[in-house]
């Protein structure tokens, strides 16, 4: 299983699963798990990243971990005194204060020093049995999975559930939040609720009355373009107007997503891990038949083109004389006619191989474009043109 995925700025995937955690970056893949980590379980949960840029890590039972990218720490009851063993991250405030959901306990605040914990006889919350949320404008929203969905502001609490306003379920696994500062938040047998807070108006979303195919929803996550992608026992998209739903390959319980620089799709399952695109997925591919003998960077096909082409180059193996920094960082940019940068398509450690890169200039003019190449101490540049 495939829980929750997290793609940092160098387009590097951290995966969670039920035998640890993987780090897919480019092609190559590490794992990490209790034989050689400070993971003190296989079984990782959700994934977040602080302002601080450590991660912080859910797991079964044994605590929650930070890893700063050398060190592991692992948070539980026997070196905290807190019920933080089945804890979950659920973001951090403007303070890098960390709230973490307890399943059972209720929730809890941690600066690196010291604990607060709030459950239902010492706060507003309706139930200890927290699921996940998330953290805006400094006012923490949190599920659960029976009492629905709390707001506090670091003085008021907020209920909302079945019964005192439109939230059609009372088992919330998560929430987020679109563009237009409105909350969206699934249920698990009732569909999807959207709730702007402002104008205190609910809308609701289930097999009744829109694309749903399953009202048990676990998750939703809202990329750049306000598209709504929503997990359940299948894959549902809604871009405000229009819902696509696939049963196939989606037909298995959908937990989490994460959208690359490519705009590929990045969708945690209960049967692994799936990359969808609706334009095709695009980025790098490397073919291993063949190690290179020198630094090339090859003329993109099409050209002209519109609005999509093909770039491919070429890394050799260390030691080639014009590659200190072989095997180090390959960075790829494309700038304009003036020579100004307006896309990274490479910015990572790449081994020796030959590679090719899709570059997608719909959101551009027609004009001369640029290319370049770096590695250590190579570079190249070449020409391509955008006719539309």
């Amino acid at each position: 299983m495939v829980g929750s995925i997290y793609i940092d700025s160098n387009n590097t995937k951290w995966i969670t699963t039920n035998n640890g955690l993987a780090k897919l970056s480019g092609n190559n893949w590490t794992v990490y798990d209790t034989t050689n980590s400070g993971l003190p379980s296989n079984i990782v949960g959700s994934i977040m990243k602080d302002k601080l840029n450590n991660f912080w890590f859910a797991t079964d039972g044994k605590g929650v971990v930070k890893y700063d990218g050398m060190n592991w720490t692992v948070y539980n009851f026997h070196n905290t005194g807190f019920p933080v063993n089945y804890g979950s991250v659920i973001g951090f405030d403007s303070s890098n204060n960390k709230w973490i959901s307890g399943d059972g306990w209720g929730l809890l605040k941690f600066n690196d020093t010291n604990w607060v914990w709030y459950n239902d006889t010492n706060s507003g919350l309706p139930s200890n049995y927290t699921t996940r949320g998330l953290v805006k404008n400094n006012i923490v929203w949190i599920g659960s999975n029976d009492a629905g969905v709390t707001r506090f502001d670091g003085h008021n609490w907020t209920v909302y559930n079945h019964y005192n306003s439109g939230l059609p379920w009372n088992f919330v696994y998560m929430l987020n939040s679109d563009n237009y500062g409105n909350f969206w938040i699934p249920t698990f047998g009732g569909g999807v609720a959207k709730f702007n807070y402002g104008q205190n108006i609910w809308t609701v979303y289930n097999t009744e009355n829109s694309g749903l195919h399953d009202n048990n929803v676990f998750s939703i996550y809202i990329d750049n373009n306000n598209v709504k992608w929503i997990g359940a026992g299948e894959l549902a998209i809604f871009n405000d107007t229009t819902w696509q739903t696939f049963g196939y390959p989606f037909i298995t319980d959908v937990f989490n997503f994460a959208k690359d620089k490519y705009g590929n799709m990045w969708i945690c399952t209960s049967f692994g891990l799936f990359v969808y695109n609706p334009t095709g997925v695009i980025g790098i591919e490397k073919n291993q038949t063949t190690i290179p003998e020198k630094y090339s960077l090859h003329q993109n096909y099409p050209n002209p083109f519109n609005p999509v082409t093909k770039i491919k180059f070429d890394i050799p193996a260390s030691g080639f004389p014009l590659g200190r920094g072989a095997g180090g960082m390959t960075v790829l940019k494309v700038y304009d006619i003036l020579g100004k940068e307006i896309e990274t398509l490479v910015n990572e450690k790449l081994n020796a191989g030959k590679y090719e890169v899709t570059f997608n200039a719909s959101q551009y003019p027609s004009g001369v474009y640029f290319y370049r190449l770096q590695v250590g101490d190579y570079n190249e540049s070449k020409k391509m043109l955008l006719i539309k």
